[in-house]
């Protein structure tokens, strides 16, 4: 459990960190920050838009609550539990997540007034543990809390974790499905070609195994479990920043769509000229799609047929990895007995459907709100990520290239956080958890994005050429 929860830290720190990484970043006028949650947005008045570079990172759960200190472990490679982070006693099925991802170089452009395209790239890292029963994840590392003389007997059922680490290519499109001086409906779509670097997953459906006085081995165990490892990623999914699997992909491919439409409403009763909009809706399907792994030799179908495990001994082992403590350990002293084995395997994007509205309540003045529903549901049969359904409310005020914005979010673990964003020009720094990482020493949220983007915007057009034109 020990060598687990510093893997959950590490993700949350690591040092380049989509979608739910960039919290409250919506409605500027750089719109192609918005095109990883709707390629709609691939319009726009500029002439083109250049994303240099992105990087932002989300983890969050009711799994673990983080100190301001666990941010030392950029610096140190350290994390203690029960000094750097604890344990969070949430009474609900434990689930925890982290997303990562750099996001460049991109651009987004026009041909012939009338053609809309966008090329981004990105390297996007995303991990997800779910349906962990309270009773057994409370029991196990080093510092357990189980009341045994309540609990003696456990079980696990539905619990997965995955996690993935790639690079995309994606091409948008976008057009005008209707056009007019007051209305416009764009329609757009996003392509994505996927290499994938690594991937590391497990699933027990339903698994029982009971304690004697909380000494760490569970006796009956009984259960079966699917293992899926790609080369070498029971190596980084454990101990190293997962990004360092960058060069042991093993010519993993996938391929992802994103589907979106963007309705402008702008009321123009004025002989002037008007730009803009006075509200924006859009909706979208994001991820859709799976990346096919080439699995290692143990990956499979695992089943535990009324064994004996000593558990703690082996997560609190320093000198061995997490794989092969499994592998070595448990296959060969036949603990697990193999029923199945598989040459690939696949791991499902985070799927997600999107709402957002943006309104111009006055000038310099906007309000944006944004519904994120996650569409996958996890489960032990099957690998895949998701993200976690949030609502957000930003508030935003921009004077020239220069604003604010102030996100408000509340997810589906009922759980609230207060971010900020500063617009410099070409440049954005901002946290969705802002607040709560500056004034609260229990964080079960840290989020934190930041990049460049340059606008080169179009040839104003005059007001008596637009006079004629009416």
């Amino acid at each position: 459990m020990r060598i687990f929860l510093l893997f959950l830290i590490s993700m949350a720190v690591s040092d380049i960190a989509r979608s739910q990484s960039f919290i409250g970043l919506n409605g500027a006028q750089n719109s192609i920050l918005e095109l990883h949650e709707n390629p709609g947005y691939t319009i726009s008045e500029d002439r083109a838009q250049i994303n240099v570079a992105s990087v932002g990172t989300d983890v969050g759960g009711n799994t673990v609550v983080f100190r301001p200190s666990a941010i030392n472990f950029l610096f140190t490679g350290k994390a203690q539990l029960d000094q750097d982070y604890y344990r969070s006693y949430d009474p609900h099925s434990r689930s925890f997540w982290a997303s990562a991802e750099l996001m460049g170089p991109g651009a987004s452009f026009r041909i012939k007034k009338r053609y809309f395209f966008a090329i981004t790239t990105g390297i996007r890292y995303l991990m997800n543990s779910d349906n962990l029963d309270p009773a057994v994840y409370n029991m196990l590392g080093i510092n357990p809390v189980a009341d045994t003389a309540k609990n003696d007997s456990f079980k696990i059922h539905n619990y997965s974790i995955a996690a993935q680490v790639f690079k995309e290519y994606n091409l948008s499109y976008a057009g005008y499905i209707y056009q007019s001086e007051d209305y416009n409906l764009v329609g757009g779509v996003t392509v994505k070609i996927l290499a994938g670097m690594g991937a590391a997953g497990m699933g027990i459906s339903d698994a029982s195994f009971k304690t004697h006085n909380n000494d760490g081995v569970a006796y009956n165990a009984t259960g079966t479990v699917n293992l899926a490892f790609t080369p070498y990623a029971n190596n980084w999914a454990i101990t190293k920043n997962p990004l360092e699997s960058y060069y042991d992909r093993t010519n993993n491919l996938g391929v992802g769509v994103d589907l979106g439409i963007v309705y402008y409403i702008n009321p123009n009763d004025a002989m002037t000229l008007k730009k803009g909009y006075a509200l924006r809706l859009a909706a979208s399907i994001t991820d859709i799609g799976s990346l096919s792994y080439t699995a290692s030799s143990t990956s499979g179908t695992y089943g535990v047929n009324n064994k004996t495990i000593d558990y703690r001994g082996i997560a609190n082992n320093k000198d061995l990895t997490f794989g092969n403590q499994i592998f070595n350990t448990y296959l060969v002293d036949t603990i697990a007995v193999p029923k199945g084995t598989a040459s690939k395997f696949k791991v499902h994007l985070p799927t997600a459907f999107h709402l957002n509205a943006d309104l111009k309540v006055e000038r310099g003045f906007a309000v944006n709100a944004n519904l994120l529903l996650n569409l996958v549901k996890p489960s032990a049969g099957e690998y895949s990520n998701h993200y976690t359904s949030t609502l957000t409310i930003t508030p935003r005020y921009m004077v020239g290239k220069v604003g604010l914005g102030l996100p408000f979010s509340f997810n589906a673990l009922h759980q609230g956080y207060v971010g900020a964003v500063i617009f410099l020009g070409p440049v954005y720094l901002g946290s969705g958890s802002v607040y709560e990482l500056s004034t609260s020493n229990s964080i079960n949220n840290i989020n934190l994005y930041g990049g460049v983007t340059w606008r080169i915007q179009a040839k104003r057009q005059k007001e008596k050429d637009y006079m004629m034109m009416r």
